[in-house]
């Protein structure tokens, strides 16, 4: 019984500690693509390149996936496509470490890595 209140006082307190995200306007207001192929790979990787302006920072982000291999696959944003993103519209964004999460079009969370911060 000790053993079961120990437990559940460490999960409430753990959850205790978890945090809402801060999120911030932000908009979108450039995106490119890399291809990145070798002989190793079995598929391709495309890593998609956003730039997201905020108030305060402009931040350059990336997020990969890989295509789909078969022709008639059905496309899974995050999985085998790119999230669907509103260029230049005003969305949310929130920042936690080395990672960013926004919004995307439909209004599922987007995690991607953050490659560069630069103060406006």
């Amino acid at each position: 019984m000790k053993k079961f209140v120990l437990i559940f006082v460490c999960l409430l307190a753990a959850g205790g500690f978890a945090t809402a995200k801060e999120w911030k306007a932000a908009t979108i207001i450039g995106v490119s693509q890399t291809t990145v192929t070798s002989p190793m790979m079995h598929e391709p990787r495309i890593i998609m390149h956003y730039t997201v302006s905020t108030d305060n920072l402009t931040l350059f982000l990336d997020y990969t996936y890989h295509p789909p291999t078969k022709p008639n696959e059905p496309e899974q944003p995050g999985k085998n496509s790119p999230p669907s993103v509103p260029l230049g519209e005003p969305t949310k964004i929130a920042i936690e470490g080395h990672h960013a999460y926004f919004l995307d079009a439909s209004g599922k969370e987007v995690k991607m890595e953050i490659k560069k911060k630069l103060k406006n």
